[in-house]
């Protein structure tokens, strides 16, 4: 009988026990979208790595070109680093956060964390992103063979060809992948403080590179792609593999 005793919510509307804790756990936790949405991300995917595609051939064919149409761009990235020493220290920090040093050893906690917590399918998620992130990147670049622009007095030099921007890809395979998985591993409201600090890490690794001069404009919006493409295409088959409800 006390089951089933109404319970106020502190709003106008009254919940029996049961139903009240369902609407409490769904308001605390998210739930992932349904199978049939996978579909959807891989399409949606592929059209961005298709599109990856096309600005590497570009890249390819016209590098001397496409170079030369991105310096303006690059030099009022570079020129505004230059004048505020505040989008300089964002540019080193962000440096650091998406080099291997930190991203290595911190998805591969992140992975050991969601292995204790027995979370198979979003360690598959995660270690697909990020792993095909890092093989996409390395496949890209040294076969482009890309140089990077160069400055009379750069605030960092950078190694290794500069097509795609790797930390721009990480970010999102690897940084924006972790928050994607703590927004619904954990509940609110600590799912979206964390999970949007990962989201807003990964993004920001794009202009990051702007600002410190290491790559070309195309580099990063090559990142975006083949890295928000990869993600999604992961998800969308995760989803059409482990998500709930019927098939499209």
């Amino acid at each position: 009988m006390a089951d089933d005793a109404p319970i106020a919510t502190g709003s106008a509307k009254v919940f029996p026990a049961p139903v009240y804790d369902v609407v409490q756990r769904a308001d605390r936790w998210r739930m992932p979208p349904g199978k049939s949405a996978g579909r959807i991300y891989v399409w949606s995917g592929l059209g961005l790595l298709a599109l990856g595609l096309l600005l590497t051939s570009v890249v390819v064919l016209a590098e001397q070109s496409l170079d030369a149409s991105d310096l303006p761009y690059n030099r009022w990235f570079f020129s505004l680093a230059q004048d505020h020493i505040a989008l300089q220290r964002f540019a080193q920090e962000f440096q650091v956060l998406g080099s291997g040093n930190i991203t290595a050893p911190l998805g591969l906690a992140f992975g050991l964390v969601l292995m204790a917590l027995r979370r198979w399918h979003w360690l598959a998620f995660f270690a697909a992103s990020a792993i095909g992130g890092l093989v996409i990147s390395e496949t890209l670049k040294n076969t482009v063979q890309r140089a990077r622009p160069e400055w009379s007095e750069p605030f960092f030099s950078e190694h290794g060809y500069s097509f795609p921007s790797g930390h721009t890809l990480s970010g999102v395979t690897t940084w924006v992948a972790m928050g994607v998985v703590v927004m619904f591993v954990l509940p609110r409201p600590w799912s979206s403080v964390l999970g949007w600090v990962c989201v807003l890490i990964g993004v920001g690794m794009g202009p990051s590179r702007l600002l410190y001069g290491v790559h070309w404009v195309t580099d990063v919006l090559g990142g975006w792609l083949f890295g928000f493409g990869w993600l999604l295409v992961v998800a969308g088959l995760c989803l059409r593999r482990w998500g709930s409800g019927p098939e499209d």
